[in-house]
């Protein structure tokens, strides 16, 4: 009896060591599991491919819309979501665990606008796809159409624009940027005539160029190769105007 009573003593501490012990871990547990779930009700949300928009506006737009336990529950929401704002072309959401959200954007790029006035321009992308006048958006430098048709109704916000002169004009701008960006992004405006003659003036100086209407990329062409042609005495930019209408020539003023 005196060697079974100090064993029964361990037993007794063992056992209380042990109940402690689960205790403790249950303790522990549960609270892991309450910061887990915080986490995952809260999650952080990183934007990454934002340039015309920041990452911050795109948070606080889904925030607005969206309760923070849907951003876990269902990604398709947040896609759809997404896909609401005219600046959204593309979009695809993954999470890492337990609380990342990361959602990768492709957004519609200013390419030209149309002046409908100079407090409410109309901003359209390389597709023809109206951009809404957005504070940042409206920074962007990029061609103006003038002289053409602007009543608002011709150009729904994340659609296509309606005008069928306007879709020309963003096509055959968006080949000029393919084949000579540099003059692309030397034009200050873009209008036509009424005769549907392509006239381009450039930023500096002004300089106009009248590409008439009939095989305009060619004239372009011609344009480059006159362009090194005059090599470093002159610069398309020195005159005034310059006259492609007329078939293999250059008609300048200075």
């Amino acid at each position: 009896q005196s060697k079974r009573k100090p064993l029964k003593d361990l037993m007794t501490a063992i056992k209380r060591v042990l109940i402690v012990s689960l205790i403790t871990m249950v303790i522990w547990a549960s609270h892991f599991w309450g910061e887990q779930k915080s986490s995952l009700n809260n999650p952080n949300i990183f934007i990454d491919g934002s340039s015309v928009l920041n990452s911050e506006y795109y948070i606080k737009y889904l925030a607005n819309y969206l309760d923070k336990e849907i951003f876990h529950l269902d990604p398709y929401i947040i896609l759809d979501k997404m896909y609401e704002h005219p600046v959204i072309k593309g979009a695809r959401v993954s999470y890492r665990y337990p609380n990342k959200i990361i959602l990768e954007i492709s957004e519609r790029i200013p390419f030209a606008r149309v002046n409908n006035g100079p407090d409410n321009m109309i901003m359209l992308d390389e597709d023809c796809f109206v951009i809404p006048n957005i504070e940042e958006v409206k920074n962007y430098s990029v061609p103006t159409l003038s002289k053409f048709n602007a009543e608002p109704k011709l150009y729904p916000i994340g659609e296509k624009a309606l005008s069928v002169k306007i879709n020309g004009t963003i096509k055959w701008l968006r080949s000029l940027n393919q084949k000579h960006p540099d003059l692309y992004h030397d034009i200050s405006e873009v209008f036509l005539t009424n005769n549907d003659e392509i006239n381009l003036v450039l930023a500096e100086n002004p300089t106009k160029i009248m590409l008439g209407n009939k095989n305009t990329h060619h004239k372009i062409d011609l344009l480059k190769a006159f362009e090194k042609t005059i090599g470093n005495k002159k610069e398309i930019t020195d005159f005034a105007y310059l006259d492609m209408r007329y078939n293999n020539q250059v008609v300048v003023k200075e």
